[in-house]
């Protein structure tokens, strides 16, 4: 699957912007404090160390690992996403309880890739038809933070200190989700069940998936008072869900009609 022609515009530039903010910034700390920059990556490299090998130790320990042998149907779904996205390494994946929150996260660490599944984002979400085409959306959204190297140590290195600009790390992170929702909608290739997953999500409710109106839903972001749903959007790092069922139909729309649209 060619991941740079599913990457969101807004992500492009955001991450150009990111990159270069970021290499001016280390380049100018780096001449100016060479010795002090090295002393101090040398301790960020040990703790990211740490810090990944306490995270293997709380999932393995307090999470269910999927493979072959555990959950076979969504560890096949995951085989599945994670080849047809050129994934060269297949990410451990792991249920956990999560208390009630319906999430998901794709993480990286020096010790691995990661996708964690919170367990009732997958009672949400389970169907019992063949496909599980919504289950399958959410797998390939976190994967594909992965393969669209949005969990890549040197480039997010390179960038960190971009973050630090506001509102610039913001937008850069919501431009990302953006692009995994696409790179997810084009190996699904099932509208309906992806737009369905991330309105099941907001509802919470998997039996009043079926009574809801999407054009309804849709609508409500017209109603969204425009000054204060800016500074809320650009203070979220995730687009409000309205924008993201808006943007995968604009986009495999004009992906199949070939006359590209772009929701911000």
């Amino acid at each position: 699957m060619n991941i740079e022609m599913l990457r969101h515009p807004k992500e492009k530039f955001y991450r150009t912007l990111c990159l270069i903010f970021g290499a001016i910034i280390w380049t100018l700390l780096l001449l100016s404090t060479f010795l002090s920059i090295l002393i101090f990556l040398i301790p960020i490299a040990l703790v990211l160390w740490i810090t990944g090998k306490f995270f293997q130790a709380s999932v393995f320990g307090n999470g269910v690992n999927v493979n072959e042998h555990q959950y076979p149907e969504i560890n096949q779904i995951v085989k599945e996403s994670a080849q047809r996205l050129d994934l060269k390494v297949l990410p451990k994946t792991f249920i956990i309880n999560a208390q009630g929150m319906t999430n998901a996260l794709a993480v990286k660490y020096l010790t691995g890739r990661y996708v964690v599944l919170f367990s009732d984002l997958i009672d949400l979400l389970w169907e019992d038809d063949q496909q599980k085409n919504q289950i399958r959306f959410v797998i390939a959204h976190e994967l594909a933070h992965h393969a669209a190297g949005h969990t890549n140590f040197w480039s997010n290195l390179l960038m960190k200190p971009a973050m630090f600009i506001p509102f610039l790390g913001a937008a850069y992170s919501r431009a990302r989700e953006l692009t995994c929702d696409r790179i997810a909608a084009a190996l699904v290739q099932d509208q309906k069940a992806c737009t369905n997953a991330l309105i099941s999500i907001v509802s919470g409710s998997r039996e009043l998936i079926t009574l809801t109106n999407k054009t309804a839903f849709i609508n409500q972001e017209h109603q969204v008072p425009s000054g204060f749903g800016f500074f809320q959007e650009i203070l979220s790092s995730h687009p409000r869900m309205t924008k993201r069922v808006i943007a995968i139909e604009a986009h495999t729309n004009s992906t199949l009609s070939l006359n590209p649209v772009e929701i911000a």
